[in-house]
């Protein structure tokens, strides 16, 4: 599956892997997922339980460490959240500080792209609600693995990456930009593989079906913005501990499961990721 990498977050400083191909950046969010990509989030408690409506970003991080500041460990027990992704760091800030909280995460109509990457799996369990989608794009190794997969540096596509205005400009500035963007986000994959392993956590969930050859080996890849699995096969990647709350199986129940995802067993993933040799 083709990744979608979006934008180069405070210019040239570290690519960021949204949610973009969700998001009204791309294509207009239908109605019944709006919420889940405002700008900033919809953030506030009540009860036991922290509610998280919307993108993930700096401004949104802000939003939700002001709601849930001065928390203690045990006076929550839920995450509900309804978010299309975003910005990889933020994503893991709020992973960190769920797995922290020991909190179960409820997802109440979509959690994709950082959402599924961090937030999803730092939950001490998981909850989908009936009809409601968790799916995969790619995390930040997976631009890695995507590169290396058509023959592509990292340094060249942080080079195809930058805006107009940066490729248009001196020369000696673009390499600046270029080395800037790759030093930042080789930090930040190894903070993403610190993240998983806090988790105790393999990342083949979020990689094994980047770049287009997933796709053409699986043909229910095609034409989906990303990948999910069933409540059989996230537990054999590690996400255990996950219910759905629909009448029938998740991945044929849930109504935008089926429209937006391509279905993928937990046995193809792991041979996508050992074909690329890249396994973690």
């Amino acid at each position: 599956m083709k990744m979608n990498h979006c934008s180069i977050a405070t210019l040239a400083v570290w690519l960021s892997i949204s949610g973009c191909i969700f998001s009204a950046n791309a294509d207009p969010l239908p109605p019944n997922l709006a919420t889940a990509g405002v700008e900033p989030a919809q953030v506030h408690i009540t009860g036991d339980t922290v509610y998280y409506q919307g993108n993930i970003s700096t401004a949104s991080t802000q939003v939700f460490k002001a709601v849930v500041a001065g928390v203690k460990r045990g006076q929550l027990t839920r995450l509900v959240i309804s978010s299309v992704g975003g910005e990889t760091r933020n994503g893991r800030e709020i992973g960190h500080w769920v797995h922290d909280m020991a909190l179960v995460v409820e997802i109440e109509r979509v959690c994709f792209s950082s959402c599924a990457n961090y937030i999803f799996p730092a939950g001490r369990a998981r909850v989908i609600r009936a009809n409601a989608l968790v799916g995969w794009h790619g995390n930040e190794r997976g631009m890695e693995i995507g590169t290396k997969e058509r023959g592509v540096s990292l340094e060249a596509e942080m080079r195809r990456l930058l805006p107009p205005e940066i490729l248009n400009g001196p020369t000696e500035k673009i390499q600046g930009h270029v080395d800037e963007a790759l030093v930042s986000l080789q930090k930040s994959m190894q903070e993403e593989a610190a993240f998983y392993s806090l988790l105790r956590l393999k990342d083949a969930f979020a990689t094994c079906a980047v770049g287009d050859g997933a796709s053409s080996k699986y043909p229910a890849l095609q034409d989906k913005k990303g990948w999910g699995f069933s409540i059989k096969d996230m537990a054999r990647l590690g996400l255990a501990n996950t219910v759905y709350l629909g009448d029938g199986a998740y991945e044929r129940d849930s109504v935008l499961f089926r429209k937006y995802l391509g279905l993928l067993g937990a046995d193809e993933c792991l041979l996508l990721l050992s074909e690329k040799q890249v396994q973690r």
